[in-house]
């Protein structure tokens, strides 16, 4: 007990000697988790769990920083590392007020990526905003009182000295810091030794990085550059494996083979799957036809771009622990076999600086695995999607017997009024005397953003009527899919995607199920009759979206090493996997037993 004692006396002795400056670093650097405190929420146990774990940390990692004055009896330490916490606030000020950032990831890689001329034009946009001033001021301000905090600490020193060297506040000071010291070794070192983006990911399953302390979010921006860089290296270093390898195709007619891939599309929300509003007419005709198939059990691991894109990309499988760097991209492995790839992508250049569209591009994009995998790419500048599909079909002219396009659209994504033409049929199509739902939350401003959801979900019903018509008369197959859904006012009074703890089944329904369709041509089911059988059988089996570059292989035809038909969902030998959503929760399981018919909005005939 007395060593315990001593131990804690230990750990209070430099807060009694340096209390001003733990207390001045403690408040600069507090702003994120205060914030986040005080963030309205519909889950306040996890909001306040994050939250009060985030100030332990920073509890933590100011103390080591007040260790460090103690020990070095240096002011000028002390003033320095007091200016770093300033500075880091200011920071975080200027982000906050003209961009609604924080430090991250994202605005270091903006930071690396800008040339002289961009940074010319950023401080001539932005330097002096009304926004960047109100900053400024208030940094101004924290700055003269903590000068005359310094001042007069002398003074104030020694009117506390009794009460602040009693062993009541030697015990408290000392335990709420071992307290947080602990929580910043296991935060700061597990962070630390986390060198790839899995790794970093699953840490931030523990900390939501908007509520940690300024100091902690800028360690995370910085090692997870680190670490995606890592994941680039090895993703490269995968595509020249393939090279050594060598995959054919397994077609002696002509191929062409489509990819693409919608954004935030609520499969709830079209009517190819009961949606009460006619927002898929063109999916709908061509399943009537026969030659869409719509799937009804598909999921998306996760209700965010980057990561599902680059595990939908490669050939890893998320159920079997495999991450998507340690597997090839599908295109590199369709271009080695002989096909002409070609990536056309509307959010390569749409908010290029948007976390989202970075980790994406550096990965999809490096010089190395473009050289690697794709015949040739677009130069961007489109608004809509249909833009997108237009320019490749004027700039390309398919030749060689096997082609495979992918389009990557921009889909329902965040603001939707502005995914469709202004003036155009699909605006104001469905207006929100269209939405005949009565729920006591839904007021006339929210119906009319279902509304703007809804005719964007119809424009990309024709963007797809638009790919299906252009190969209608070639032997052609396209797979189209959403990276994930969101919600918009369906079941609670909510709108965009929310991160939870633990999933509620009607976030997963919302935010997690996806459209996934299978188109086909007259002339490819007239060729492969027993594809087509497959395709027919396998409509209703648990699937998630990362294994769908095994079902790529197989529909191009391609025989390689890389292909494990248990993985495909059309091979016979598929086995389904547990479907892992957010790396923890098993989707299965929650959703086992769930009325869905009490979550679906109700429409009043």
């Amino acid at each position: 007990m007395e060593k315990i004692l001593r131990f804690i006396q230990y750990i209070a002795a430099p807060l009694r000697a340096e209390w001003m400056f733990f207390i001045i670093t403690f408040l600069l650097l507090a702003q994120q988790p205060i914030d986040w405190l005080t963030l309205p929420s519909s889950d306040r146990w996890y909001q306040w769990g994050m939250g009060l774990k985030s100030l332990a940390v920073e509890t933590g990692l100011v103390w080591v920083l007040t260790w460090v004055v103690w020990k070095s009896h240096s002011r000028l330490v002390k003033y320095l590392l007091t200016a770093v916490a300033w500075l880091l606030l200011g920071i975080t000020l200027f982000l906050s007020f003209n961009f609604e950032m924080n430090i991250s990831q994202q605005t270091l890689t903006v930071l690396v990526e800008t040339t002289s001329k961009e940074s010319g034009e950023f401080v001539n946009t932005y330097m002096w905003s009304p926004e960047s001033q109100l900053s400024y001021t208030i940094d101004a301000c924290l700055a003269i009182v903590i000068i005359v905090l310094y001042c007069i600490e002398g003074k104030l020193h020694r009117t506390l000295r009794r009460p602040f060297h009693s062993f009541a506040t030697d015990l408290v000071a000392g335990t709420v810091a071992t307290v947080g010291l602990g929580f910043f070794i296991y935060a700061w070192g597990t962070l630390l030794l986390a060198s790839n983006s899995t790794r970093v990911y699953r840490w931030r399953n523990g900390f939501a990085t908007t509520s940690l302390d300024i100091g902690t979010q800028s360690a995370h921006a910085i090692n997870s550059l680190r670490a995606f860089g890592n994941d680039v290296r090895m993703a490269v270093k995968q595509a020249r494996e393939v090279y050594r390898t060598h995959p054919t195709v397994q077609e002696s007619d002509s191929l062409t083979v489509i990819y693409v891939l919608g954004e935030s599309y609520i499969k709830h929300h079209a009517s190819l799957y009961g949606y009460e509003l006619n927002t898929t007419p063109c999916m709908v005709r061509e399943r009537n036809r026969g030659n869409l198939f719509a799937f009804t059990d598909v999921i998306a691991q996760e209700n965010i771009t980057s990561v599902v894109e680059k595990n939908t990309f490669c050939l890893n499988s998320v159920a079997d622990g495999e991450s998507w760097f340690e597997k090839p991209n599908f295109t590199t492995i369709f271009k080695r076999a002989g096909y002409n790839v070609y990536m056309w992508d509307i959010q390569r250049t749409q908010q290029p600086h948007k976390l989202f569209t970075v980790t994406v591009n550096q990965f999809v994009y490096n010089p190395e695995i473009m050289r690697l995998s794709y015949t040739a790419c677009d130069k961007g500048g489109f608004d809509y999607d249909g833009q997108l599909v237009d320019d490749f079909h004027k700039r390309v002219k398919l030749h060689g017997k096997h082609n495979l396009i992918v389009f990557h659209l921009y889909g329902q994504h965040v603001n939707p009024h502005y995914r469709y033409p202004a003036g155009s049929y699909y605006d104001n199509h469905f207006k929100p005397d269209s939405v005949r739902r009565n729920e006591k939350w839904l007021t006339t401003d929210k119906k009319q953003k279902i509304a703007y959801y809804d005719n964007a979900t119809l424009y990309n019903d024709a963007v797809m009527e638009k790919i299906f018509d252009l190969y209608r008369n070639k032997n052609t197959v396209v797979v189209y899919f959403a990276d994930h859904g969101e919600e918009v006012y369906d079941f609670r009074d909510t709108k965009g995607r929310h991160t939870e703890t633990d999933p509620k089944p009607g976030t997963l329904m919302y935010q997690n199920e996806v459209p996934f369709v299978i188109w086909c041509s007259d002339r490819y089911k007239q060729l492969h009759p027993q594809v087509v059988a497959r395709i027919k059988q396998a409509l209703h089996r648990p699937y998630m979206t990362d294994n769908v570059g095994q079902l790529m292989l197989d529909l191009g035809r391609i025989k390689t090493q890389y292909y494990i038909p248990d993985r495909d969902l059309i091979a016979p030998q598929f086995r389904p996997r547990k479907r892992l959503v957010y790396d923890h929760c098993d989707y299965d399981k929650v959703m086992r037993g769930v009325d869905r018919n009490k979550i679906y909005p109700r429409f009043v005939k």
